[in-house]
């Protein structure tokens, strides 16, 4: 299997370019009621419909860079989650920090590690909050549409590096259903299943729900346990009514619980730079030396290398791992006037998150021991043994948003759009945590408990000259007004001081334009220019080692400016969409640190700051191209120069300064976690072997270049290559598909942060996360 995977993955390497393989996908979600008149009349096989602009469009006339999967997309090419998305989207590139509180979708290159996310993730075009909540098991999903570049006129808060919309399906006209059955290594179960219907001529309804249990890839090297692994479940259920012809009503509410384990994580012990530990050395007692940097490429963690604890210990609060339970309710109204679309969408979401880690990620394995916090502080820790630094925080998050819009329908001189949105945000966590050491273990838990409040109100609109029959103007803008309180007290009144009390606020306000120029020789093939201006909230640090004058942190933002073409050849056997981009990335929030005066470890002296800038430019390139009726390939390419301006990193100066090494001049520097190439292709060929009877067998091969950890470049992941292979039977009512994920079982680490060795004096150090392994099974589907 090995030798055949090589050999087809040459030979595929040897064909050019794009993204997913295109299919006729009626309009589904929010938007669905503006698709009929504006463009029933130009829909062609393998058309796309794509709502990415708050209107119903083709994917081919949206005079924007996005990628969308259809149903049949998702099945194919097994698409399951944020990660998979990306795998087969250009300039998209996913880093999971560390569990599901710290998702990082990253699009063209404007990638953070702390702060909010650059990416604004929806479901059925309702925002989806902080990083915990935008991982979704992908189920029963019309479509996915990932868009490119700033969207913060239409969409608002933090989407000025783009946008991704999952699209739910809609209950059907007719009854019927579908189950799936998936087994695989590692005890993968998973099972999938919805049915649908009228109950009568004006309501219909769909309920579908999924259970998943996995293993994971690794176990602990310190008490052999499961570390990564899965035990979720969920259910949705629509109901869509249509009084009138004019009036159509959808309600839509889902429940998941997420029970996962905490992250393969280990800390990468230093390998250069030998010196002597800030506040480690006692003079004329003990001088301890060891290596204070890490340079080069991070090692893979192997499948019994994580240096986290699983067993639950007597004095935690709970075990170790992710637990979350999540409701989501949603309402859609939208009236057709005349010549106009009333839309109104409601949404509240109730997040429950708790969770608790091995907070150290460390063992010691040095013989003779380890002196863990600094001699003779703590006796030398025999090899073998690891630290119980713990990682906890029990948080509820809600939100509440209504947005209402009104907007033309068909195409006229002039189309437009006009909206209203409002947005709350209501969230208390806990961070939980043992607070000092004692000679009978841990004890006076701190408890800081912080509460955070977002409220927002903006006002959007877009007006669409169309001068010509072939040429467009487009503007769009929107301006936001946002109010941001933070307070933070202590739930422990036997350690009080443990925790500052805090009061904070801020008050936020911009405009965010965009200003489109459309050129459209005929159906077939599209020029577009664009300038887009992005911003993104800011907030605030809640770190206990950071100064008064260090607790908020600014909004920043972004100019960008965009070329596009949009090309069908050949009878529309092949499609060619390019495009190039520059972002003049300002005010940019970066990870700063406080110098090992401010105390703690270097986590906790590490904040939010508004010191950086970026220019980040490049090219994306995708092509579709279906060569005869059996076989096609997809296939796409990004170029992403995402180099930093400006930076300014107070603590590895004093870092490099005891190694005896100077600052690093951050000028020119790669930002993290994003690739300069990123290479996708997707080869496919479908038969019909007997009437009853057809296959499809496919393969996605990813290549990326190599990305760095940090912002100092010193640590970096190398380049990474996968491939996933899948072969589809199909039947009448009834599917099989047998799938490899990761056929050369590639471990390169897939994330990393700068934390601290707890075995080495606390000297920062690489905190790496392993990647997904090799995993083979199967599917087995049937409709009815």
């Amino acid at each position: 299997m090995v030798k055949l995977g090589k050999a087809f993955l040459l030979g595929a390497t040897g064909l050019a370019a794009v993204a997913a393989s295109a299919q006729v996908a009626p309009p589904s979600g929010p938007n669905a009621g503006l698709a009929a008149a504006t463009v029933a009349a130009d829909v062609l096989p393998g058309d796309i419909i794509v709502t990415a602009r708050k209107v119903s469009e083709r994917l081919q006339d949206a005079p924007v860079a996005i990628t969308a999967f259809t149903a049949a997309d998702i099945k194919s090419a097994r698409i399951e989650s944020i990660a998979d998305v990306a795998k087969l989207t250009p300039g998209l590139n996913f880093t999971p920090l560390f569990g599901r509180q710290n998702q990082l979708p990253i699009i063209r290159g404007a990638a953070q590690t702390l702060g909010p996310l650059n990416v604004g993730v929806f479901l059925d075009g309702i925002y989806l909050s902080g990083k915990g909540s935008v991982d979704l098991e992908l189920n029963d999903l019309e479509r996915i549409e990932v868009v490119e570049g700033p969207q913060s006129a239409l969409y608002g808060r933090n989407t000025f590096a783009g946008a991704i919309n999952y699209i739910t399906k809609r209950p059907s006209d007719t009854w019927g259903g579908s189950i799936e059955a998936t087994a695989g290594e590692r005890n993968l179960y998973k099972v999938v299943g919805s049915i649908s219907g009228p109950l009568s001529d004006k309501v219909r309804v769909r309920v579908g729900g999924y259970y998943k249990t996995f293993d994971g890839y690794y176990r602990s090297a310190i008490d052999n346990g499961r570390v990564d692994f899965d035990k979720d479940y969920g259910f949705t259920g629509v109901i869509e009514l249509k009084p009138t012809e004019r009036l159509t009503a959808t309600l839509r509410a889902t429940y998941t619980d997420n029970n996962d384990g905490q992250p393969a994580s280990s800390v990468v012990r230093n390998n250069s730079a030998p010196g002597t530990p800030a506040g480690s050395s006692i003079p004329g007692v003990f001088t301890p030396t060891r290596n204070l940097i890490f340079l080069g490429e991070v090692p893979a963690i192997p499948d019994n290398g994580p240096n986290v604890n699983t067993v639950a210990l007597p004095f935690q609060l709970g075990n170790f791992g992710d637990r979350e339970h999540t409701w989501r309710v949603n309402g859609t109204l939208a009236y057709d006037f005349d010549g106009a679309t009333l839309t109104s969408l409601t949404s509240y979401d109730r997040r429950h998150a708790e969770y608790t880690y091995d907070g150290d990620n460390t063992i010691c394995d040095r013989a003779g021991g380890c002196q863990n916090f600094g001699f003779p502080f703590a006796p030398a820790n025999p090899v073998g043994q690891s630290q119980y630094a713990l990682s906890s925080n029990d948080g509820v998050y809600r939100d509440i948003s209504e947005e209402l819009r009104l907007g033309s329908t068909g195409k006229h001189k002039i189309d437009w759009l006009i909206g209203f949105y409002y947005y709350d945000n209501h969230t208390v966590t806990t961070d939980r945590g043992p607070g000092s050491l004692t000679a009978t273990g841990f004890a006076n838990y701190s408890f800081p408990r912080q509460t955070q409040d977002t409220k927002s109100y903006s006002g959007f609109g877009s007006v669409t000259w169309h001068a010509t029959d072939a040429f467009s103007l487009t503007g769009e803008l929107r301006y936001e007004d946002e109010t941001q309180g933070f307070k933070q007290v202590s739930s422990n009144l036997a350690a009080p001081t443990q925790a500052a009390i805090y009061d904070l606020s801020q008050h936020i306000r911009f405009w965010t334009p965009r200003v489109i120029a459309k050129y459209e020789a005929n159906r077939d093939h599209q020029l577009y220019a664009s300038f887009a201006r992005g911003e993104k909230e800011g907030g605030f640090n809640t770190g206990l080692n950071v100064f008064a004058n260090q607790r908020a942190f600014s909004p920043e933002k972004t100019n960008t400016y965009e070329i596009g073409s949009k090309n069908e050849f050949f009878d529309h056997h092949l499609r060619v969409n390019g495009d190039v981009y520059f972002t003049d990335w300002m005010d940019q929030q970066a990870a700063c640190q406080n110098p090992v005066s401010a105390g703690g470890s270097s986590t906790n002296r590490t904040y939010v700051c508004n010191v950086a800038a970026s220019h980040i430019y490049g090219a994306e390139l995708t092509v579709d191209w279906r060569l005869t009726k059996a076989f096609s390939i997809a296939a796409n390419y990004a170029y992403t120069h995402a180099r930093l301006t400006q930076f300014l990193d107070v603590s590895l100066a004093q870092t490099l300064t005891l190694a005896g090494l100077p600052p690093i001049n951050f000028n020119g520097k790669h930002l993290p976690y994003v690739p300069d190439h990123k290479v996708v292709i997707s080869p496919r060929y479908t038969t019909q072997v007997t009437e009853g009877f057809g296959l499809e067998a496919r393969a996605d091969i990813l290549y990326q270049s190599r990305t760095y950890l940090r912002a100092d470049n010193l640590q970096n992941f190398g380049d990474k290559a996968l491939v996933d292979l899948r072969l589809t039977g199909r039947f009448d009512r009834a599917s099989v598909q047998l799938f490899i994920n990761n056929l050369f079982d590639n471990d390169r680490p897939v994330a990393g942060v700068r934390f601290f060795d707890a075995t080495n004096y606390s000297v920062s150090s690489p905190l790496v996360q392993g990647a997904d392994r090799r995993q083979i099974g199967a599917t087995f589907g049937y409709r009815f």
